[in-house]
């Protein structure tokens, strides 16, 4: 997905998120649904190469 902000694009990566579904079930606002757990895996940043006031920093 390309994105942008302050003029600058980059492409957003997005996490694969694999849900279980439980044995319990919830009552919200009359209707009845069944609770998922969600397992969200971990991501490494990229290294970003900065500058500010100009000193070079890796982030």
């Amino acid at each position: 997905m390309q994105l942008s902000f302050l003029g600058k694009t980059y492409t957003a990566s997005t996490p694969a998120i694999a849900t279980t579904e439980t044995q319990e079930t919830v009552t919200f606002l009359g209707r009845s649904s069944r609770v998922k757990q969600f397992n969200v895996t971990q991501r490494q940043q990229p290294t970003e190469e900065l500058n500010f006031m100009g000193h070079r920093y890796t982030r």
